[in-house]
């Protein structure tokens, strides 16, 4: 009796305490005003292939901002500061391809496909405003260590059919400095 009566009161202590709200992971606006924030799955349906890259990494000690190029050293690239840990931040120039198959209902879960490996894919979370890569439903390892890769875009040209992808946010230190940065890739539909 002792003990439940020490768990109920231990429960309302912890549920009584205030909470900060949880905020979102990418918020299109900090990355470009120009960024579609309502996802219109027709435009990005299918494979895409990269064309270019950039990391935007800023300073929040001393508020200096920074471009990085992200193939400056050749074909090869990475969506992290120093080097990738997963397949899905490797970039090769004109060689790396993002396939989207999104679901038919919207909230829903689809399917993304990484260089068109369709024997280890990625599942796609799909929300009137949200496209988030995931570890896939079925997976039996983590191919972004558990965790997800949500993903902004705004289209270039309709007519070449050129977009602009924001992912991999991320807050790390360098160098004893704190950062965040992101990357904007550019890509073409194949």
């Amino acid at each position: 009796m002792k003990t439940t009566l020490k768990i109920l009161t231990l429960l309302l202590i912890l549920s009584s305490c205030e909470k900060e709200p949880l905020l979102p992971p990418c918020n299109p606006d900090q990355y470009n005003t120009n960024t579609t924030t309502h996802v219109k799955t027709n435009v990005l349906d299918g494979q895409w292939e990269v064309i270019t890259g950039t990391m935007y990494m800023e300073n929040l000690d001393t508020g200096e901002e920074e471009e990085v190029f992200i193939f400056s050293d050749g074909p090869t690239g990475s969506l992290r500061h120093n080097g990738s840990m997963y397949d899905f931040e490797t970039l090769v120039r004109y060689r790396t391809t993002w396939t989207f198959n999104f679901p038919e209902n919207t909230p829903g879960m689809g399917t993304f496909f990484l260089n068109s490996d369709s024997i280890n894919p990625y599942s796609l979370s799909v929300t009137e405003n949200n496209l988030t890569v995931c570890e896939h439903v079925s997976g039996q390892y983590t191919m972004l260590g558990g965790s997800s890769r949500p993903i902004n875009y705004e289209v270039v040209d309709h007519n070449n059919k050129i977009i602009n992808f924001y992912v991999q946010e991320t807050y790390v230190n360098i160098n004893g400095y704190n950062y965040r940065y992101y990357s904007k890739l550019r890509f073409k539909k194949i």
